[in-house]
């Protein structure tokens, strides 16, 4: 159900810079709401999508429908580029879900990840040491470009065992790729753009997977070599390789977005900022709360497989379901005065940002790690900055799954 005076439009103008309105009518009008722009249902509260998470009726599956769509010609174009996503966990459902997600799971530790902070912390430094340098020359230096995006790409390639030097790359060939991942497919353009991602991605992890056979490391390719065979059945050569992409593409993308959204938050409440320069300790409790607060994971899509009721609502075999994460961290049933950024709310690391439930980002870790050293680095050791742009004069990119602006500058305050 959904009345006329509620926007259910989210790629409407206004949208991707503020979504938080427009989710909150949703909200306040029923637990979930069907959107006929978009032919979906949308679950806006923080019940409701924890309820979604734990339905078996609704599926992660979203790739065979997309492919189903799709004329003869995109279909052919496209085939290697679905084989390829075909081996991310997050397209599937158990029993194949727990097959592709266990070597992941046996090499992506804790405990890798804890070793990585020193690391991690020099990574951050340097990039700090530079911002400030710039901005005491009086530059206007882009918070994404130098800090949120090459942090967590020189991490990641190094978590991987990839030269460094190859993040730009990775950048184009993730660009490449999320024409698909994010669903948009419908320009035949867009759809070679994918190919040519799948293509690249393909080549590049296949020559290094055969290397690590040949010449283990202390990565974690080699790491996912090593517990391939101990899935069953073994993981192909593509699944391995949709590991591999699936782990650069999710390691970067999400923890640039959430680094850039902190900041301009952060940039926005300078009250806020001040206080967590003046109590760095609370660093961890703050990056939950600005995840919450406004993170890059908006949406994520279910399909059901059969009919289900879902917080009283029926919806049909083969429907479309978005789980609004953004929503649900919004929801005052959930969080008091929801919309008040509080960097010490206790209870913000109940937030549905890395997901819930069998589908909780494994990465989500090391994207709180870097988050926190790099928020941290910025309010305790960049001196006195602000936002160089009003949000109207920032360009804001996204889709109905995640946004966030396209740059970030900032100047010296």
């Amino acid at each position: 159900m959904y009345r006329r005076d509620v926007i259910t439009d989210l790629l409407s103008p206004g949208v991707a810079r503020d979504p938080f309105p427009v989710y909150r009518a949703l909200r306040e009008h029923a637990p979930v709401t069907w959107l006929p722009e978009h032919r979906a249902w949308f679950v806006g509260t923080h019940a409701a999508v924890r309820e979604a998470f734990h339905a078996p009726e609704l599926s992660s599956d979203r790739l065979t429908p997309v492919e189903r769509r799709l004329d003869t010609h995109r279909r052919a174009l496209l085939g290697d580029t679905f084989e390829l996503l075909r081996g991310w966990m997050v397209f599937h459902d158990p029993p194949q879900h727990d097959r592709l997600r266990d070597p992941v799971r046996r090499a992506f530790t804790p405990r890798r990840v804890d070793e990585l902070r020193p690391f991690v912390a020099r990574v951050v430094d340097d990039c700090v040491d530079d911002l400030r340098a710039r901005l005491d020359d009086g530059e206007t230096v882009d918070v994404l470009r130098e800090l949120a995006f090459p942090v967590p790409a020189i991490v990641i390639a190094e978590l991987l065992g990839v030269p460094a030097s190859d993040r730009d790359d990775f950048a184009t060939w993730s660009r490449d790729l999320a024409v698909v991942v994010f669903g948009t497919t419908a320009d035949p353009s867009r759809a070679e753009q994918a190919a040519r991602g799948t293509r690249r991605f393909a080549e590049y992890f296949t020559a290094l997977i055969a290397d690590r056979e040949r010449h283990p490391g202390d990565d974690l390719i080699s790491a996912l070599v090593a517990a391939r065979d101990r899935s069953d059945p073994a993981l192909g050569a593509m699944e391995l390789v949709g590991a591999c992409t699936l782990l650069l593409f999710g390691g970067h993308e999400t923890t640039t977005g959430l680094i850039t959204l902190g900041t301009h938050t952060l940039g926005r409440h300078p009250d806020a900022r001040d206080r967590l320069a003046r109590q760095p300790e609370s660093i961890a409790t703050a990056v939950e709360e600005l995840h919450r607060y406004d993170g890059p994971s908006r949406v994520m899509v279910r399909v059901a497989r059969t009919d289900l009721q879902l917080a009283g609502t029926g919806i049909a075999e083969g429907q479309t379901v978005y789980l609004g994460l953004a929503s649900a961290n919004r929801d005052p049933a959930a969080f008091t005065e929801p919309d008040e950024l509080r960097l010490d709310r206790p209870d913000a690391h109940r937030h549905l940002g890395f997901g819930h439930g069998l589908h909780h980002c494994l990465g989500a870790p090391l994207a709180r790690l870097e988050t926190q050293l790099a928020v941290g680095a910025l309010v305790r050791r960049l001196g006195p900055w602000e936002l160089a742009l009003d949000d109207d004069d920032l360009t804001w990119g996204g889709s109905v799954l995640g946004g966030g602006p396209g740059s970030l500058p900032i100047v010296r305050g």
